[in-house]
């Protein structure tokens, strides 16, 4: 295998898994914001007032979240040791996937568990 076909393939699969990543982030930051523009908007059950500013806000954490996996890929597919920079690809996408999780189900919890 070339370096350049290597260096593609590692760089598809950080796409494909930047996927999920995002997806992730997206579900993992929803309670937060609603929480955020409820207490900007108040409680009112208009979907114009809360479902944009939401959307907005869930955007931010998911394209950022795509970015670093995408970031980390391309270290991976382009670095010299390629065995360190799959560890360190392997352990930033298992962090980027383990912080919404945790947090977000933490938040999803605490937002239904809520008075």
């Amino acid at each position: 295998m070339t370096r350049a076909s290597a260096a593609f393939l590692r760089l598809l699969v950080a796409h494909g898994l930047a996927y999920p990543v995002a997806i992730g982030w997206a579900f993992g930051s929803i309670p937060l914001s609603v929480v955020h523009v409820a207490s900007v908007v108040g409680l009112t059950l208009d979907d114009k007032e809360i479902a944009h500013p939401v959307l907005l806000l869930v955007a931010w954490p998911s394209i950022g979240s795509f970015v670093l996996e995408h970031a980390a890929g391309a270290v991976w597919a382009f670095a010299r040791d390629a065995a360190r920079a799959r560890r360190l690809f392997v352990a930033a996408t298992a962090i980027l996937f383990a912080v919404p999780i945790v947090g977000g189900g933490a938040s999803w919890i605490w937002l239904v568990t809520r008075p």
